[in-house]
């Protein structure tokens, strides 16, 4: 049954598209669409949204400044991104920062506790998979700027691999940025970890250039929640150096992340260069073209 807030698309495929939300959910069971289970997943998007508005000046605050002793006191979506951004250890990052990843995972929770025996929900490009029990690879496409939303790269995700979030981030997304990513794409168990952890590392893809301009967060967003941040507002053709320093910063905090179990692996762009953790994570469209896409 369609609302005012969202639309079947087709037999097992939803969009929810509702204030801030513009959200697909896919659902199906022994390779059968299952719209219903879409459906159960649409609703509780809706519902999430007016929980978290009722908590949105907590949900704006740096989580340094919240007590940790309330986290589970919060509704379930607030709980589940403060809980991520407390896993990057950086105080000044605001439960904002997993927003979108959370709803994704709630909501494909929803549409798999309807019966759905896999599902994918894209929030934005916050993407939240449940792959069941069978052997199909899940590919997704890489895009290496967001700015233009080029698909250049993919990823061949398996069931058995623990794998049940996707986030980019990076310039030209839908949040603010501090680094000079072109785009930053993360894999994780959960979206709440992959979107967390993708804005820290584009964040991390810092460097010096005078092609580089910077401004307070609130000139680009009044309504930001990192008001007094300084973030990236354009970029121009950076110097070679500037490109690996970036890199390799970014890099860098992937790893750490990865020892930590944070995340499952990322791909990060720079101006048309690539890292990746693990190596030989990604494959180019080329390549799949070629054969050698297969994991």
């Amino acid at each position: 049954m369609e609302s005012l807030y969202h639309r079947v698309l087709r037999p097992g495929k939803i969009l929810v598209d509702h204030g801030p939300v513009t959200m697909t959910i896919e659902a199906a069971v022994g390779g059968n669409p299952l719209t219903e289970a879409a459906e159960a997943g649409a609703r509780v998007a809706v519902s999430l949204l007016g929980e978290l508005a009722a908590h949105l000046h907590v949900a704006r605050q740096a989580v340094g400044q919240l007590d940790p002793g309330l986290d589970h006191a919060y509704p379930p979506v607030l709980s589940r991104m403060v809980a991520a951004v407390r896993r990057l250890g950086e105080a000044d990052f605001t439960p904002m920062a997993a927003v979108a990843g959370s709803f994704s995972d709630l909501v494909k929770d929803a549409a798999v506790a309807a019966g759905a025996g896999r599902v994918v929900v894209n929030n934005g490009g916050d993407i939240a998979l449940h792959l069941g029990d069978g052997s199909q690879r899940f590919r997704v496409g890489i895009i290496s700027d967001l700015a233009s939303g080029q698909v250049t790269h993919a990823v061949d995700i398996l069931p058995g691999q623990g794998i049940r979030g996707i986030a980019t981030s990076g310039l030209g997304g839908r949040s603010l940025t501090k680094g000079v990513a072109s785009a930053v794409t993360v894999l994780a168990e959960v979206g709440s970890l992959a979107d967390a952890a993708a804005t820290a590392i584009a964040n991390a893809t810092d460097c010096q250039d005078p092609a580089i301009e910077r401004c307070l967060a609130e000139e680009l967003d009044p309504l930001t929640d990192i008001r007094g941040h300084l973030v990236t507002r354009r970029v121009g053709c950076l110097g070679a150096a500037a490109v690996e320093a970036a890199l390799s910063r970014g890099l860098e905090r992937s790893r750490r992340l990865y020892q930590q179990g944070m995340i499952k692996g990322v791909v990060l762009f720079v101006q048309g260069r690539a890292r990746m953790w693990p190596d030989r994570l990604a494959y180019t469209l080329e390549q799949a073209g070629n054969g050698q896409a297969e994991p």
